[in-house]
């Protein structure tokens, strides 16, 4: 369980040029207890979103993802999910995991959503095999190539 909750802390996506954040991830165990994460490390680069605790300790990686332009929005669809801790790395089964890149000036609408993605940032949601929701996001310090 506790492997379950460091997943939290880290993701990596990808698109072509390497692109950091600072975000917030937040997890929801099957049993409804929720952890919040403050800090984490978001970084994009070559189709992989990668998370980075702020402690260090844990690292999330999600990577073989399918990208595409859905209006000004970029989405990207997981491919692999794995979270590395003491150098080990460990496959995570998922459902699904989604990303979404605004890489405008203005907050942008998600399609057939209320929800908006602000300016210069990313927003995330993955589901684990287990039922573990992990969802997040962080402005962009800088933004990946298209």
């Amino acid at each position: 369980m506790r492997s379950l909750v460091l997943i939290v802390t880290v993701f990596v996506l990808a698109l072509t040029a390497p692109a950091s954040a600072t975000g917030t991830v937040r997890i929801q165990q099957r049993d409804g207890t929720v952890q919040t994460y403050t800090g984490v490390t978001l970084k994009v680069s070559n189709k992989t979103l990668i998370l980075i605790s702020a402690d260090k300790f844990s690292t999330v990686v999600l990577s073989g993802a399918d990208c595409a332009h859905d209006g000004a929005i970029v989405r990207c669809t997981g491919g692999g999910f794995s979270l590395v801790q003491q150098g080990k790395r460990h496959n995570v089964a998922f459902k699904s995991a989604t990303f979404y890149f605004n890489l405008t000036d203005q907050d942008q609408s998600l399609s057939l959503s209320t929800t908006k993605v602000a300016p210069h940032s990313v927003l995330f949601a993955v589901v684990t095999a287990k039922g573990t929701y992990i969802t997040g996001n962080g402005k962009l310090d800088q933004e990946p190539a298209q």
